[in-house]
């Protein structure tokens, strides 16, 4: 498998990619979330990673800067993360979270917030309770994890997140 920053060449695939991962029901929203967030200029920086097998586009993921109470705290969100069906439960996404989370500590980067299932993103070492609201109510708070990619940077942390202009629509949450 081989893992690099994404490209602009690569959006038509990272696009159909989402759209299969995420089926019909979510996938052409998670798709054009994915499409907007690589062009939307809040985002930045922004870390966009493809994992290929052989030849075949098999995970995309994103980390976007967040600020937090208007606070540039060194901190960013992943989302959106997709893995093929064919790929899935072979590692793809647990190796372009790692990968994702080694970029973002050697860029300097202290904390990376997401919201998803708690069974598979614990297991990268992500945790809630931590003191960051989200920027809108969620059904399942239990999903709303943070992890520090430093000691101590969770630390005394807390406030309001704001996320990328593309991001922070509601439906998203």
């Amino acid at each position: 498998m081989r893992l690099r920053e994404s490209v602009p060449a690569d959006a038509p695939s990272i696009a159909e990619l989402h759209r299969d991962a995420f089926g019909e029901a979510e996938g052409a929203t998670v798709a054009q979330l994915a499409l907007d967030l690589l062009k939307d200029p809040t985002a930045q920086p922004l870390l966009s990673l493809v994992a290929f097998q052989d030849d075949t586009l098999a995970g995309h993921v994103i980390f976007s800067h967040i600020t937090v109470d208007g606070n540039d705290i060194g901190a960013c969100i992943m989302a959106p993360l997709a893995v093929a069906g064919t790929q899935q439960n072979q590692g793809v996404g647990t190796r372009l979270i790692r990968h994702g989370l080694a970029v973002l500590r050697e860029r300097g980067l202290r904390i990376v917030l997401v919201l998803g299932d708690p069974a598979y993103y614990t297991r990268a070492g992500f945790a809630a309770g931590h003191e960051f609201a989200p920027p809108h109510e969620l059904a399942y708070p239990e999903a709303w994890m943070a992890l520090a990619l430093h000691d101590g940077a969770l630390a005394g942390v807390s406030g309001t997140v704001k996320c990328a202009d593309v991001l922070n629509s509601p439906e998203h949450w």
